[in-house]
């Protein structure tokens, strides 16, 4: 039961997550569209696109900056999404002027993905995989094992295949 406190007090950001998309839905049911369509479009966008980021932020101080700027990144591209998805289509107008920031966004976060990737494989490749090395870049303990149990499992189909 500790354990459970202790990893709500820790991770109380996706434990807000549903709260938040169910205050969205009920705003949604509840907002006059026809009379107010920029009000509650700007609402919506505001709070996927800044407030829950800012959340997840706050949330997550501790960990390394760039893991927390990507990922702080992709919530607002999401949020941009959830917020189109909630929005009704006649009422959408400030999302159809700047949707085209969500592909940006996504484009700078496949780049800046792709360089981390090939960073986090230079680690687990090289010859001396690092554990602490990989969890310092802001990766859960579990997957870095997972990541250097495939290296491993990788490295020896290798020799295996060149008859070592």
């Amino acid at each position: 039961m500790q354990k459970i406190a202790r990893a709500a007090r820790t991770h109380w950001f996706y434990i807000m997550l549903p709260v938040l998309l169910a205050a969205a839905l009920n705003f949604r049911a509840t907002h006059s569209w026809a009379v107010h369509p920029r009000f509650g479009e700007a609402a919506m966008l505001f709070d996927w696109c800044l407030f829950v980021p800012f959340l997840y932020a706050i949330c997550y101080r501790a960990i390394p900056w760039r893991a927390l700027a990507m990922r702080t990144l992709a919530l607002v591209c999401g949020g941009i999404w959830i917020a189109g998805k909630i929005v009704p289509d006649p009422a959408k107008a400030i999302l159809e002027q700047w949707g085209w920031l969500r592909t940006v966004g996504v484009g700078a976060l496949l780049l800046a993905e792709g360089a981390a990737l090939i960073a986090v494989l230079r680690v687990a490749f090289g010859s001396t995989p690092n554990l602490a090395e990989l969890e310092r870049q802001g990766m859960p303990p579990l997957l870095v094992k997972l990541m250097l149990a495939e290296a491993r499992f990788w490295r020896w189909v290798w020799s295996r295949l060149q008859g070592k």
